[in-house]
């Protein structure tokens, strides 16, 4: 079975703990780093934990802002079960969503890790990458580009990701803890609970 990841911080224990009460066996990927490297705050280092910590098995990545349909695990293993070897994004907010539904989309317009399955093998190779990525940036050119590696990685491996309808996870509507200039109005267009 996949292992459930959980990224957290400070001043999210609420949060985390909501995930925790819903997924018993969920790994926590907690921020404590205190050097953040080139970036703007630490967020790209609890990233790059949260995928060493899959190893080499299969994972459901999650971050700590979200809220969990009903019946959330049975829901996303059924999904997962599906499509073992295909990466699976349970969070969306694109309008194709409610025209087309579940369906593959090039992962070089991966975006928002609120909610993501790897296949085995995948989290460590992203790990990887992001060690690469980080040589290769300039200081301070991003704030937390996590969601940028992960599609730079699918975008240089040619992967596709399915999109799946509805959501399984909806964004809370909450302040980003990576950028507070962020929109707190994210949220899918067909999660529902």
């Amino acid at each position: 079975m996949a292992k459930f990841i959980l990224m957290t911080c400070d001043g999210r224990e609420e949060f985390a703990q909501y995930v925790k009460d819903r997924i018993p066996k969920v790994l926590v990927s907690y921020d404590t780093f205190t050097d953040p490297g080139k970036f703007k705050n630490t967020s790209y280092r609890n990233a790059q934990q949260a995928w060493k910590m899959a190893g080499d098995d299969s994972c459901v990545q999650l971050e700590d802002d979200i809220l969990l349909c009903d019946d959330f695990v049975k829901k996303c293993i059924n999904a997962i079960n599906e499509r073992p070897n295909d990466v699976i994004q349970f969070f969306s907010m694109r309008k194709k969503d409610l025209t087309e539904g579940s369906r593959y989309e090039n992962g070089s317009n991966f975006l928002m890790h609120q909610c993501y399955y790897l296949p085995k093998g995948m989290a460590k190779k992203i790990y990887e990458y992001s060690i690469e990525f980080e040589e290769q940036c300039k200081q301070d050119e991003h704030i937390s580009p996590n969601d940028l590696v992960t599609r730079f990685y699918f975008q240089k491996k040619k992967i596709k990701k399915e999109e799946h309808v509805p959501s399984l996870v909806d964004h809370r509507v909450a302040k980003s803890s990576i950028d507070p200039r962020r929109s707190s109005k994210r949220q899918s267009l067909t999660f529902k609970k």
